[in-house]
């Protein structure tokens, strides 16, 4: 077993942003020792759990000295914010954090999904992912309005969904960009004052320096 009481982390994934990157944001906020693998892909395939990644590596975590491996990108970020205390205790103030996290995972998934757009045409998947990432924009600006305009969602300091949404942004700036990009900027084009507000304050968030500010979004986007 580590010596340390502090967790050594390994995140396996591609070299993007995409489905690991609140991960990324997550660990870098936990302050814990983490590293990052890119591995060869299809040959590192059949060594992931699910054959698909991004994967979770806890070193020497087991009770028997051995690695605790976890996949799923959503699970993998939930049970990181509960380990390191990134979300409340209170079960109300927890699901409404997951439902939020939950809503933009389903828009991500319906940008992505235009690409292939099956079983209708493109022009229908687009207006799709319109109407749901409209609705997002909607109820979003009007969370982060109640909770006083000032680029958070809750309270006054970072939380699971800030760094969430925050990530959404930066894989439309960088992925989305490079696979469809007419609709990433109907995307950038539909920021609110209230989601400009959240990427300039995490942005400058000190807890996740060494992830952003090397590539800041307001770097990436013209807002």
């Amino acid at each position: 077993m580590s010596s340390s009481n502090t967790p050594s982390y390994v995140l396996r994934y591609f070299k993007m942003t995409g489905l690991a990157e609140t991960s990324r944001l997550l660990l870098t906020a936990a302050k814990v020792d983490w590293t990052e693998e890119n591995p060869e892909w299809p040959q590192a395939k059949a060594a992931q759990p699910f054959g698909r990644m991004p994967v979770l590596v806890e070193k020497e975590a087991n009770s028997d000295g051995s690695d605790f491996l976890l996949s799923e990108s959503r699970t993998i970020e939930r049970y990181l914010v509960r380990k390191h205390g990134l979300i409340p205790n209170d079960p109300m103030q927890v699901a409404r954090q997951e439902e939020i996290r939950d809503q933009v995972a389903d828009v991500t998934h319906q940008f992505f999904g235009i690409r292939w757009h099956k079983g209708e045409s493109r022009e229908e998947a687009v207006e799709k992912f319109k109407a749901i990432s409209d609705k997002m924009f909607e109820v979003h600006s009007r969370i982060l309005r109640e909770n006083g305009s000032n680029g958070h969602f809750f309270g006054n300091e970072l939380s699971y969904v800030d760094i969430a949404v925050y990530a959404f942004l930066r894989t439309i700036a960088t992925i989305g960009f490079s696979v469809e990009p007419d609709i990433a900027k109907y995307v950038m084009d539909s920021l609110t004052p209230e989601f400009k507000q959240l990427a300039k304050t995490i942005d400058a968030e000190p807890l996740l320096a060494a992830h952003v500010s090397k590539e800041p979004l307001l770097s990436m986007i013209s807002i």
